[in-house]
């Protein structure tokens, strides 16, 4: 009776160890994303290229210092995948997400107004949320 409780015991316990270590990266969710701004891994134009990521599905893209467009539109989430929206609709980018950053993706993108983004490169987190950023909207 005590080796059978033992068996059933140890088998439970690598049951649940099995279903703990699937192997599987934890599902992104919007709310890893919102209200974070995420730079560009490489020069914008005339200094950083921002994406603004906000929770309200609202967000704002800035080429650089020498850019005076801002690109305000919504975000969404799509499995690992988000989609960037310019309210004016000339913009349409998608990015995975892969360890917190916003990895480009070419296929179905437009890119965008002054700079050529190459298929996987990334934008960062930067770390801070948006209400601790000080932002110059022109």
């Amino acid at each position: 009776m005590l080796k059978r409780r033992l068996f059933s015991a140890l088998l439970l316990l690598l049951v649940l160890l099995a279903a703990g270590c699937s192997g599987q990266p934890a599902a992104v969710t919007a709310d890893d994303l919102a209200d974070q701004v995420y730079f560009y891994e490489k020069e914008g134009f005339g200094g950083n290229f921002a994406i603004t990521l906000n929770s309200d599905g609202s967000m704002r893209c800035s080429e650089g210092g020498l850019s005076s467009y801002f690109g305000p539109g919504t975000w969404e989430l799509g499995g690992d995948t988000v989609t960037l929206t310019t309210d004016d609709g000339k913009f349409v980018n998608h990015f995975t997400v892969e360890d917190g950053a916003l990895v480009y993706q070419a296929k179905d993108s437009t890119n965008f107004m002054y700079l050529t983004v190459s298929d996987g490169e990334k934008f960062l987190p930067s770390g801070a949320s948006i209400g601790s950023l000080v932002t110059d909207e022109g």
